[in-house]
């Protein structure tokens, strides 16, 4: 709920572009002001398991890039794909608020 409420609002509006989540590239990060400038905390999260159980699908479900239509229904994926997810959050108990950097390896 914080993420929606009005002091975790520009947090979610530097993520987005156009109503949905902004595909950020390798060097890049979100622009906050420097006021609510807050630290970054990377991880890396390497996802594994059988061939075609929906690895893939989660991770871009959680980058904000579900499967269109247009996009085939299942894909082999060839050797390993990186994707970063930029993931703010405010820990219960903290009067600050970290934005997580995920970086998926699939």
């Amino acid at each position: 709920g914080w993420l929606l409420s009005p002091p975790g609002r520009p947090y979610l509006e530097s993520l987005l572009h156009r109503n949905r989540r902004r595909v950020f590239g390798l060097l890049e990060r979100p622009a906050l002001p420097p006021p609510l400038a807050v630290p970054t905390l990377p991880y890396k999260l390497f996802v594994a398991g059988r061939s075609g159980v929906g690895k893939t699908a989660l991770v871009a479900a959680l980058a904000g890039t579900p499967r269109t239509p247009a996009t085939p229904a299942h894909h082999e994926t060839l050797g390993i794909e990186a994707t970063t997810v930029f993931w703010p959050a405010k820990p219960r108990g903290s009067a600050r608020p970290v934005i997580f950097q995920l970086h998926f390896w699939d």
